[in-house]
Order: structure tokens, then sequence, then C-alpha cells
């Protein structure tokens, strides 16, 4: 029977505070761990990277960095590839100048020679999310709690039957969470499939309850051996959900 991932969420204030033993063994009971951090406490301006390090660490994503619109999107980029192989080489035991960090040609990226271990990366308004699977896929999105004005016409296109259904019944001080939690969840798993865009929004969906992770279709319910999905709450500032798809024993 393939045992389906459950995705649990680490903060970090910064490489020096990543609990590698804890996370080691997470990764090892769940398949799948997300290690998050604000990008302040990875890119201070009182001690930020030398410069010299970020440039080696970053090698040829040096190029995608110094193409981001805006500083904040470029600090954001660069403390994302950080995280990303200071998780990773402290998971390994390697040196995190030596991954190379590769992209499919949908953009999806992956450790050059790491087979095994599934990655992915979410950000949004100063907080970074990394996630790592053992054994299958991951995906990870990120999304700011603040509330936004919502009107249900203006996001039906975006739902499923059932996730307009569980809105319309939801009271409105709880329809701006379970959207959120809607959008997130759907767009981790289309990172870990590398679907991207390419199949309509309102096509698909994630539900966890009670009875487990299911993918949700035009035509209802169903469940996926080796699904799993979880939403946790980064502080009261984010919503980090993740995805995880089994595609080995």
């Amino acid at each position: 029977m393939t045992r389906e991932p459950t995705p649990a969420l680490y903060a970090t204030r910064g490489p020096d505070d990543l609990e590698v033993a804890a996370i080691r063994k997470e990764l090892a009971r769940s398949r799948c761990v997300v290690v998050a951090g604000r990008t302040e406490d990875w890119w201070s301006r009182d001690a930020a990277p030398d410069p010299e390090e970020v440039r080696v660490l970053l090698g040829a994503d040096r190029a995608r960095a110094d193409r981001q619109p805006t500083p904040e999107r470029r600090v954001r980029f660069i403390v994302s590839r950080l995280m990303l192989r200071a998780t990773a080489g402290a998971l390994l035991g390697t040196d995190p100048a030596l991954f190379e960090i590769a992209y499919t040609p949908t953009g999806r990226p992956h450790l050059r020679g790491c087979d095994d271990l599934d990655i992915s990366v979410g950000d949004c308004e100063g907080l970074v999310a990394v996630g790592l699977m053992d054994g299958g896929r991951v995906g990870v999105d990120v999304a700011p709690l603040r509330p936004p004005p919502l009107r249900l016409p203006s996001v039906e296109h975006l739902l499923t039957r059932y996730e307009l259904e569980r809105l319309r019944a939801a009271l409105p001080a709880a329809r701006h969470p379970l959207l959120l939690r809607f959008l997130t969840l759907r767009n981790s798993y289309a990172k870990a499939m590398g679907s991207g865009r390419r199949i309509p929004y309102a096509d698909f969906g994630l539900a966890t309850d009670g009875d487990g992770c299911h993918l949700m279709g035009k035509d209802g319910r169903f469940h996926v051996p080796g699904l799993g999905a979880a939403s946790n709450h980064f502080g009261s500032t984010h919503l980090i959900s993740a995805t995880g798809v089994v595609t080995s024993g």
C-alpha cells in the first residue's frame, strides 16, 4: 500500500537555525517537508551575505536573479536559492555550493544528480518556503493572509463545483481563508506535477479532510494513492500549502 506523504512545516530564522536532525527525521517519516523563513532573517540590511559567496552559491542562477523586476524580488529569489542549497546540503551532508539547480522546459527546478530528492520553491511578500520530498514530487505555494475584498462572482471561474459549494455555505468571515486554502493547494499540486497553468483552474482542485487528500475534478472527488497535502500558517502573515505525490516505493 502506498504511504501518503504528510508535509510538515519547519520555520527557520536563518542558515544557522536549521533543525537538521528534526528535518531529516521528519523527511524519513513523512517523506515531505517544508522549510520556511523570512527574507529579513536570511538577508538583513545589517548582515547581508558576502557578495562573492552569494555569487558562487547562485552559480547559473545569477542571470535569473539579475532578471528579477524589483530589488525586493531579487532578494527573495536569492534567499530562496540560499535556503534551498543550505537545507539540501545539511540533509545530504554536502557542500551547498556543489549543487547545480537545473530547470525543466516548464521552469520547474530540480537538483541535478539528486533524482531521489525533489524540490519546490515558493515566495511571497517577505517569506520564502522550500519543499523537499524523498521518492516523489513536491509543490509549495505561499500567499499572504491579509484578506482583500472578496466577491464570489469574481472567483467562480477559478473554482470547482465542490469548492464553490463550500464557499457559499461558509460564514462571510471564513470565506477568504477557505478560498486562500483552495487556491494555494491547487497551485502547489500544479507545481508538483509541473503543469503550471496549462490545466484550466476550474478543472481540478484538492480537498483535504478527515478522509485524507482527494483530487477534485468536474465530476467529483477521486482518491489518488500516494497523494498528500497540507496547509499551515506561518505566524499571522502567510499561508503555506504543500502537496506531495509519491512516485516510488
